[in-house]
């Protein structure tokens, strides 16, 4: 269950399409190479077997640096984003990451040796691609589909998203966000008090 929770189109017509993949395959090889290394770096983590705390610091710092939490942020907020005050937004993208490297590092104690292994990709839009990848379980168990949207953003690529057979985590995040917020009420500043008490915050 680790992984699966951790570890989420169509192009062209006529006449174009060959010139349009020709450049959708240069450009989607970054991406490629990219997720490759950051599963490598992540197995790498989960093989050492570090401290909770030690674990979800390092895990922060991996969202923090290779997902586009500000976009993340507005998304999972949905509707709510738009009315919530510059504090309460301020406050919600700070607590976020510490949420998502809490839930998530837990879970790390639960790695049995798992690999990953990137299997295709393709673009979605001019600045996005997906790239599919394979959970490979060592007891020979059927393998776990994952695939990471990776959006450029200047030079530099970021994940807006980690589907895993078939369930998003930003959608999973959006939904459990606004059910709190619907059955509380309160807006915002509602959820920002639940994420901090959560975080063992005032």
């Amino acid at each position: 269950m680790v992984i699966r929770h951790l570890l989420c189109a169509v192009v062209a017509l006529g006449m174009m399409v060959d010139a349009r993949n020709a450049s959708h395959a240069a450009v989607s090889a970054e991406p490629v190479g990219f997720i490759d290394n950051l599963a490598n770096h992540t197995l790498r983590i989960l093989g050492e077997h570090l401290p909770a705390a030690e674990s979800e610091q390092r895990f922060k710092a991996l969202l923090l640096e290779n997902f586009d939490m500000p976009r993340i942020s507005r998304f999972v907020l949905g509707r709510y984003w738009l009315t919530a005050s510059s504090q309460e937004k301020e406050e919600f993208q700070g607590l976020l990451p510490d949420y998502v490297a809490r839930s998530y590092s837990k879970r790390f104690a639960n790695y049995s040796g798992e690999t990953v292994k990137v299997t295709r990709s393709r673009p979605v839009r001019e600045d996005t691609t997906v790239v599919s990848s394979q959970i490979v379980n060592p007891s020979g168990a059927s393998p776990v589909s994952a695939e990471w949207w990776v959006v450029r953003t200047g030079d530099d690529l970021r994940i807006i998203d980690v589907v895993v057979d078939g369930v998003s985590l930003v959608l999973t995040l959006r939904q459990e966000f606004v059910a709190v917020i619907e059955q509380q009420g309160g807006g915002v500043s509602t959820l920002n008090r639940m994420l901090r008490e959560k975080l063992g915050g005032s």
